[in-house]
């Protein structure tokens, strides 16, 4: 529109508007009859405005202007302003009269919007007005209550809904309600009457604003309300009050206008119009013009769509017909096309149009009153005959037709049908023939040509109606029903080979059909019919039967619809075979002669669901049993999985009870069956839910399945079915609890529930609790088989035994589910006894302790003293490599951890468990710190020993519990003297008793709880009786009388130091009291006794025992340390010495030979030939102890005997460490606790030598890198480390001296990193505990390299990378780096928690977290040091995936550190050149020095050397971020008196320089721009001033070169 349109028709309306502003203008008062016939209908849009002139409130003057502007939402919105000013009103107040005026104008146009919000919000502000103006309101009830009740009809539910509100907030009972719709009937009517008469679409909207689809739709709306209004007028009011307005409802409903709606384009109109109809009563019809009603409702209304109001329509037509029925006659005005018959058919040809299904049955009451000329008129060869009943029929096949409305459709199909039938005049048998026998036709044979006469199959009753009347005329029918059987044989003998591809497509639809066919004629036989039929369809059947019978035996059971055919026929009509002898006699020859050898044909199941029909007939389970054997029998074909599944659900399978040979050949091919799995597994579960099946079968399935269970590749499968028997089958819980080895399934069940196949261990869980819980047997039977499994899975080696988590479980089970009076007694049952207990460990504790085990118990070297005992030989460890001890350990402690039943033992089996606890921890202890060092369990992986470490602290905590309770209670005197007791002799059982009895006591003196008894030491007892070391030992440990104590002390110093050790070293009787002397220094409490000894006593026993132990060849017997040694001098020396250390504190100020002595001593212990180093471990470690206890005492000490001594010796003493550090490289300490504190403690003295050493002699210590001891390693390491910077000067120097000479990194320490580890090798090892030695000797040797280079020069530099590139050993790192780090994890490893540039091994917690951080920093070292041959194998060796991720972690963690290294090396070399200029070019350096300009923010080198005073060259490195994987660019910055192609060339080979230099560290930066230097100071040469301009003259070299004359 444009904008001069606009203002036209602004201004058009206020011109209007102001027209109608003036009460008195020049044409007067408006009366509505003036102005160009403007009507004054309260609903029309042109309208006088109402009188604003006295509203006090501006706004609200405002918002009514805005009410009645043209845009809804402009309207919206001042409705909303108005009902927000009327609801803050207060009643009392009430609205004001100018208010009230102005709204009773607007609002009646208003709730007619086109807007359904602005009709919502006008009916609600209707309501507030009328609530808060009270009584006020009634005045203007008669102009507003025909608009405010038309709302309560309106078509849209919200605003009805609203409208309803409204009014009911005003007039709230239902008396008030009834007296409005009294009170003002009239101006109800007028409203009505005026909306239907007067409005039209053209009054009631402005065509130039409103669309004409809007406009229609708002004038159907407000006829439709109007008319409804008028409807429930004649519903709610009395004849009294509506007499009151005869004359105006009269006038309303007869008027012709009203009626025509009857055929309005709207369906809401038509919907009112024939609702309006529906309820006037037959008083109120008798008073219309009959002829108009049919002319209206039937003439025109028949005719039209009556989509959305079809069923009112039907509903008023039934109504009108009912009452009136001359409206289709008398009253009716149409001929030819309008005829009252053709209108009708035209109406039912459409069907219901939209309509539920109580539109059919409307329908059928309409056609029951529709007079019969009209439903069956003469007709002319030009119409059908049955034209109506024809319509009825194509409404009902209408393709839009819901299949809910079928029954109810058909239904009144029929209804009309024998309506036509009663009529004397017709022809019925053309009638059944025509119109209700291609129903059953149509329903049997399902053609596509008859599709409109299709019935739905889930209603048969309408096609069993429609045979019964067809029936009725019964010729028709069995000449017609004759026809169906024949077709039904031809169809039999015509069906497709096996051969057509459509022949399952085929025999299926015969199948189909014959159900369809025979369940008719059951519906049949079963109602009232004429002996004849029932004769026919008899015989019929009969032929069809031995149709099939035929057909079967010529085609060789290939056409399964003909056995299908024959078994719904005999099993529909039962009675069938009863019909003659002949149909008999036939069933059983074929049964008898043919049935067999069908049996495995497409028929075969068919004619097997035949049998139990046949009964009377022949024998049918002798039949059963022989088809079946026979299937068994049977090559595997594809019918036979079909045949076995309808034998196995065939009611006959009953029959095999007694028949045992074929009952097992069933259950085998069951269990075949669902072992393979699907597609046949459902015939498993077809046999075992036949409630037919007999027991026995189901027992003979479930040992079948349970004999599987020991096959691996079955448990599942046989799970699955033994799961399946007992859910589906009652008899299986029957033939478990007969079981004789029901325990044996029982514990096998357990078993498998501890699988570590997860479906398997559910499984196999379920079945048990159903089979617990399910099972009849007696439960006291039951307790004992769940302790004999118990007894069985804990005390033998059974492989098949259940795990003990499981046993666990079925312990506590068992021990809850018994009363609390048997739980005393099942405690005992349950926990293992003493006899259990001496027997599992009996083999455990024929192996003797390792000697290196004396390092770390109490006893010490006391173990050296056991004696060897029998060999035991049995079976020692389960599947699991568990010994039955350690699962009598972990079964007791899970057990009493998890329940109470510890409580309800008793006391000696309380006693007897805690005893031989502590003995078992004593010998997990000895296991866990040497590997396989006893028999209580064996080799185990990292997963399985972690899980033994819990539970041996499991064990340890509980304990720990039992000896912090009550000492009466938990751990009683009987516990401690019985393992005293037994802790006599030298056997292993005693040696392990005293160290339970040790641990028990020290823990409760650690746990402040005192001993309920207490020990005296007896000195004579003690200290001469040998073989009693083991209780000696115990109680100089536990003792708490200090003052015997140190009295047996200084009785065995002063006893040793006048003894011949030697001597008496045969017979143990020096070791013995010297093993006492060190338990009792090892005592916690003696260390506050030792100061009160004499220390002239102390210094007598060290030189005396110093002196039995030096070598002298005039010894007689010869010293204790005469080589070779003897196990006995081994263990006198190391015990000798731990005394010693145990001493030296108190010897620290004293000077003697006893130092010198010390010293000479130490050498000759660390020595040894080839003794085995278990066997020397003890005594290397008191020695080496010895040492770490001197060396501290001569720093800064003022005994100078002790420093010369150490002084004289240390040559010695470092080769004596030296050796041990060669010959223990070798031994892997990981899993040898003892080892791994000697080699601990060796590092460390090692670390401490001063001193330089003479690494390239020594070539033993290189290999030393490739230790498995870590500790080793480090110590080679760390000697190694601070040999590379001495070693680096000299080959410095060495190549500085000589050009020829090249520097090599050292052969032993590139074969260590010649083979890289990779993922795949590390894969199997664990990084729980340390790093994998050989991932740990690798990263040190790059670690050693690396070294290399840090003082070294640029030509040994480059020699070292070309010895790297080579060998090509930088891929190896760099692979290993990049999938440790990166490849082989979801997110790379965050290298800023590391210290990338100073990273050394041992540096973090974890072991893992060690490796990535030291990888990461060999990374960083690669790129500083090797950057070329780094970006080399990024380019050439990484796949693209990687590249990307490495370049991108790169340049975030490392390429910021190098980039800064690189510019401090650059800006370092730039200071030190501009001091110290080259001499070559030393004129030119000094009169154009280069300039060079780091920054870091930007990563840029800029490089100037100046020209002259106004020019100079320059040149900027730019270092990329992921620098040096990217390469840097070198670019022009100023170029001056130099041609652009050697400018380029110069920055060419500048830029060529630094990224490809082998040199790192920032060197090859500083060669690119010494090379560009060095080009232009070799350009700058022969340049000079000119003396005038002072510009640069260049004077070529042969200018003064003087020519030669001829």
């Amino acid at each position: 529109m444009s904008k001069k349109q606009f203002r036209s028709q602004a201004s058009s309306s206020r011109a209007v508007s102001g027209a109608f502003a003036a009460s008195d203008g020049v044409l007067g008062p408006f009366d509505g009859g003036g102005f160009g016939g403007v009507s004054s209908s309260p609903l029309s849009y042109v309208y006088e405005p109402p009188d604003m002139s006295t509203i006090s409130e501006p706004n609200i003057v405002v918002a009514f202007k805005n009410v009645q502007k043209k845009d809804s939402t402009t309207k919206a919105k001042a409705l909303e302003d108005l009902l927000q000013y009327s609801t803050a009103l207060e009643k009392a107040n009430g609205v004001e009269n100018a208010v009230l005026d102005a709204w009773i104008k607007v609002y009646p146009r208003t709730s007619i919007d086109t807007a359904r919000r602005v009709r919502q919000l006008a009916h609600q502000l209707q309501g507030t007005i009328a609530h808060k103006s009270g009584k006020a309101f009634a005045k203007c009830m008669p102009d507003v209550v025909g608009a405010w009740l038309a709302g309560l009809f309106d078509g849209d539910k919200m605003v009805s809904r609203t409208a309803h509100s409204s009014f009911k907030e005003v007039f709230q009972s239902e008396e008030k309600i009834n007296n409005v719709w009294t009170v003002y009937l009239g101006s109800i009517l007028q409203y009505c009457s005026d909306a239907v008469f007067k409005e039209t679409v053209y009054t009631l909207s402005d065509e130039r604003t409103v669309s004409p689809d809007d406009a229609a739709a708002k004038y159907a709306r407000v006829v439709a309300a109007a008319v409804l209004v008028v409807r429930y007028v004649l519903e709610i009011s009395s004849s009294k009050a509506v007499g009151k307005e005869h004359d105006a409802v009269h006038d309303f409903l007869g008027r012709k206008e009203l009626w025509k709606f009857a055929a309005h384009s709207d369906a809401s109109v038509r919907r009112a119009i024939y609702r309006l109809l529906d309820t006037m009563t037959v008083k109120d019809l008798e008073k219309q013009d009959l002829e108009i009603i049919s002319s209206c409702i039937i003439t025109s209304s028949l005719s039209i769509d009556q989509t959305a109001s079809a069923l009112d329509y039907v509903r008023a037509l039934v109504r009108l017909t009912q009452n009136f029925p001359t409206v289709w006659t008398d009253h009716y005005k149409g001929t030819g096309k309008k005829a009252a018959t053709k209108r009708l058919c035209q109406f039912l040809s459409k069907g219901s149009q939209g309509s539920a299904s109580r539109y059919w049955d409307e329908v059928k009451k309409l056609l029951l009153n529709v007079p019969i000329s009209v439903l069956l008129p003469p007709h002319d060869a030009s119409d059908h005959k049955y034209a109506t009943i024809e319509a009825l029929r194509e409404g009902i096949s209408n393709r839009e037709e819901p299949r809910s409305s079928q029954h109810a459709a058909w239904k009144a199909y029929l209804e009309l049908v024998q309506r036509s039938l009663l009529e004397p005049q017709g022809d019925r048998d053309e009638l059944v023939r025509d119109t209700v026998l291609p129903i059953v036709t149509q329903y049997i044979t399902l053609s596509r040509e008859t599709q409109g006469w299709t019935v739905s199959n889930s209603q048969p009753s309408i096609v069993e109606d429609a045979a019964i009347i067809a029936s009725n005329s019964p010729q028709i029918f069995i000449d017609h029903w004759r026809t169906l059987s024949n077709a039904i044989v031809q169809d039999l003998q015509t069906s497709l080979p096996e051969q057509s591809k459509d022949y399952a497509k085929s025999q299926d639809s015969i199948s189909a059909k014959a159900n369809r066919w025979y369940d008719l004629q059951a519906r049949l036989s079963r109602r009232e019919i004429v002996d004849d039929v029932r004769l026919v369809m008899k015989d019929a059947s009969i032929m069809e039967v031995q149709s099939a019978i035929a057909l079967l035996k010529a085609r060789n059971g290939k056409p399964y619809g003909a056995a299908s055919t024959m078994e719904i026929a005999i099993r529909l009509q039962p009675d069938l075979i009863s019909a003659g002898q002949q149909i008999r006699d036939s069933l059983r020859r074929f049964m008898a002669d043919d049935f067999p050898d069908l049996l495995l044909s497409p028929a075969g199941p068919y004619l097997i669901d035949l049998l139990p029909q046949l009964k009377g007939i022949i024998d049918e389970n002798a039949v059963y049993r022989k088809s079946l054997n026979a299937t068994l029998q049977a090559p595997d074909t594809p019918a036979r999985p079909n045949t076995l599944r309808k034998l196995m659900v065939s009611p006959c399978l009953a029959s095999l009870e007694n028949d045992s040979e074929l009952l097992a050949g069933v259950a085998t091919t069951l269990k075949q069956l669902m072992i393979k799995g699907p597609p046949n597994e459902d015939i498993f579960h077809k046999a075992i839910s036949n409630p037919q099946a007999p027991s026995r079968l189901i027992q003979d399935l479930l040992a079948q399945l349970f004999d599987d269970l020991s096959l691996d590749e079955q448990q599942s499968t046989s799970l699955k079915g033994i799961e399946t028997l007992i859910k589906h089958n009652d008899n299986a819980v029957k033939a478990y609890d007969a079981a004789s080895n029901r325990s044996a399934l029982l514990a096998k069940l357990i078993a498998l529930g501890d699988s570590g196949d997860e479906v398997v261990s559910l499984r196999a869980k379920t079945i048990s609790d159903l089979l617990q819980s399910h099972s009849s047997a007696d439960h006291a039977q039951d307790d004992q088989k769940i302790l004999e499994i118990l007894r069985h899975g804990l005390d033998t080696m059974d492989p098949n035994a259940l795990s003990v988590t499981l046993l666990v479980d079925l312990a506590k089970k068992t021990f809850q589910g018994c009363s609390e009076q048997d739980k005393s007694t099942m405690a005992s049952q349950i926990l293992p006894d003493e006899r259990r207990w001496t027997e599992a460990l009996r083999p455990i504790l024929t192996t003797r302790p390792k000697p290196s085990l004396a390092i770390t118990n109490p006893l010490g070297n006391s173990l050296a003293l056991v004696e060897p005992p029998t060999p035991f030989e049995t079976t020692f460890h389960n599947k699991d490599g568990h010994s039955t001890a350690f699962r009598m350990l972990w079964f007791t402690i899970a057990l009493i951890k998890t329940s109470d039943i510890f409580g309800y033992a008793t006391a000696d089996r309380r006693n007897c468990i805690i005893r031989e606890v502590a003995i078992i921890l004593q010998i997990a202890s000895d296991n866990l710190s040497i590997r396989s060092s006893n028999l209580l369990w064996g080799d185990q992986d990292m997963e399985a020993e972690e899980d033994i470490i819990d539970i041996v602290t499991q064990a340890q905590a509980l304990l720990a519990s039992w000896i912090s309770g009550t000492p009466a209670t938990v751990l009683p005197s009987d516990v401690s003297s019985t393992l005293m007791d037994d802790s006599h002799g030298l056997s292993v059982s005693s040696y392990y008793s005293s160290r339970a009895y040790v641990s028990l006591l020290t823990e409760m003196t650690e746990a402040h709880v005192q001993p309920d008894t207490e020990q005296k030491l007896d000195l004579a007892k003690v200290a001469k009786n040998a073989a009693d070391i083991m209780t000696a030992v115990a109680t100089v440990l536990t003792v708490q009388d200090t003052t015997a104590v140190t009295r047996t002390f200084n009785e065995l110093l002063a006893g040793l130091t006048g003894t011949e050790l030697n001597k008496e070293m045969k017979e143990h009787d020096a070791i013995h009291k010297v093993i006492l002397l060190n338990s009792i220094l090892s005592r916690d409490d003696f260390g506050d006794v030792l100061p009160g000894i004499p220390k002239q006593r102390l210094v007598f026993f060290v030189q005396h025992v110093c002196k039995q132990l030096i070598e002298s060849p005039e010894d007689n017997p010869p010293s204790i340390l005469q080589a070779p040694l003897t196990k006995s001098a081994r263990v006198l020396t190391a015990e000798i010495m731990k005394v010693i250390n145990h001493l030296l504190p108190a010897l620290s100020e004293l000077y003697g030979s006893f130092w010198e002595d010390l010293a000479a001593i130490l050498p000759k212990t660390w020595s040894f030939d080839k003794e085995s180093p278990e066997e020397i471990l003890p005594s290397l470690h008191a020695g080496l102890r010895l040492y770490s206890t001197l060396r501290p005492m001569a720093v800064g000490n003022s005994n100078d005997d002790l420093v010369d001594a150490l002084k004289s010796h240390e040559e010695s003493l470092s080769s004596g460490l030296m050796h041990l550090l060669y010959a223990f490289q070798r031994l892997p300490d990981e899993s040898h606790q003892p080892q791994k504190i000697v080699n601990e403690l060796l590092a460390r003295q090692i670390s401490s030598i001063k001193g330089p050493l003479d690494v390239s002699a020594n070539s033993e210590l290189f290999p030393a890198l490739g230790s498995e001891s870590s500790a080793l390693q480090g110590a080679a390491y760390q000697l190694l480390h601070r040999q590379v910077p001495k070693m680096q000067e000299d080959v410095s120097m060495e190549k500085a001296l000589s050009k020829d000479y090249i520097a090599k990194l050292p052969d032993e320490l590139l074969s260590l990193i010649l083979e890289a580890p990779t993922l795949d090798s590390l894969a199997e090892e664990s990084f729980s505990k340390s790093l994998p030695a050989s991932l740990r000797t690798y990263l040190l040797s790059w670690q050693l390299i690396f070294d290399h280079w840090n003082g070294s020069s640029d030509a040994v530099k480059n020699d070292y990378v070309n010895t790297i590139k080579e060998g090509s050993y930088i891929d190896g790192l760099l692979s290993l780096a990049a999938d440790f780090l990166i490849s082989s994890r979801a997110r790379p490893v965050d290298a800023s928690k590391f210290d990338i540039e100073s990273h050394a091994l041992g540096s973090e917690d974890l072991p893992e977290k060690d490796a990535q951080g030291l990888l990461i920093h060999l990374y960083y070292l690669s790129l500083r040091n090797l950057p070329t041959l780094s970006k080399t194998w990024w380019r050439d060796h990484t796949s693209r995936q990687t590249q990307i991720s490495l370049e991108s972690w790169t340049e975030k963690h490392i390429s910021p550190l190098i980039i800064a290294a690189e510019l401090a090396t650059v800006s370092a070399w730039a200071a030190t050149a501009a001091s110290n200029p080259d001499d070559n070019n030393n004129n030119n350096d000094k009169d154009h020095p280069m300039t060079v300009k780091t920054s870091p923010s930007t990563r840029e080198i800029t490089a100037t050397i100046p020209i002259d005073d106004q020019s100079t060259l320059a040149l900027g490195v730019h270092l990329p971020p992921a620098y040096p994987l990217a390469r840097a660019t070198v670019a022009s910055l100023h170029r001056v008196g130099v041609s652009e192609h050697k400018w380029q060339s110069w920055l060419r080979t500048t830029q060529g320089i630094i990224n490809f230099s082998d040199l790192g560290g920032g060197n090859q930066i500083v060669d690119g721009l010494a090379a560009w230097r060095r080009n232009v100071m070799g350009m700058m040469k022969g340049q000079s001033e000119c003396a005038i301009c002072y510009s640069v003259e260049f004077v070529p070299w042969w200018v003064f070169v003087p020519v030669v004359q001829e």
